[in-house]
């Protein structure tokens, strides 16, 4: 014996779930709004409190007019959300790389995927080059390392060559992303 599905009687029961969601939402907003406004009051009677609070507020200010004013190329930081249509994906890698020298403690689990995740930046630590090095300095690197760990040269024991030959490779495809990187 089948059922008869009635579809008036679900739809008005996801209606009348999403106006209680949405009522919740609301009165949750309405009582941080009040939580938000009570704290206020107590720091504002309070003037170390709102002193602090001030101060905090004004050092975020200028850290983030400090960070919008970094320019990468002829793009400004804080230009980014109208010029991110144009940025390259150098000047993206350029972008993050000098974002990691204003602050180094940047937590990039917030939203950003790490530095080791980002295969450029692997590529040039695998070198021992920092980012943006230039391509001429990249190919001597290159060919100091490939002689330096050159499998021919580590032929005393079968596992040295085999380190050698393991270590060749990744020094090959890390050059092989920079060139790409820089469009060789």
């Amino acid at each position: 014996m089948s059922e008869k599905f009635d579809k008036a009687a679900l739809f008005q029961w996801i209606q009348v779930g999403a106006e209680k969601l949405q009522e919740g939402i609301e009165r949750g907003a309405q009582k941080g709004q009040a939580i938000s406004e009570a704290i206020n009051a107590k720091i504002d009677a309070h003037p170390t409190l709102k002193t602090a609070r001030d101060k905090t507020r004004d050092f975020v200010r200028e850290q983030k007019e400090r960070l919008s004013d970094v320019s990468i190329g002829h793009t400004r930081l804080g230009d980014i959300p109208n010029a991110a249509q144009r940025l390259t994906e150098r000047q993206f890698y350029k972008l993050i790389d000098r974002m990691r020298q204003i602050d180094p403690d940047f937590h990039w689990d917030s939203g950003m995927p790490s530095p080791s995740e980002m295969p450029v930046f692997e590529a040039f630590e695998r070198l021992g080059l920092p980012y943006g090095t230039p391509w001429e300095e990249v190919k001597k690197t290159y060919r100091r390392l490939m002689r330096e760990w050159h499998p021919d040269k580590h032929g005393e024991s079968p596992e040295a060559e085999a380190q050698a030959t393991r270590r060749t490779q990744e020094i090959t495809s890390a050059y092989e992303l920079i060139a790409q990187h820089y469009g060789k």
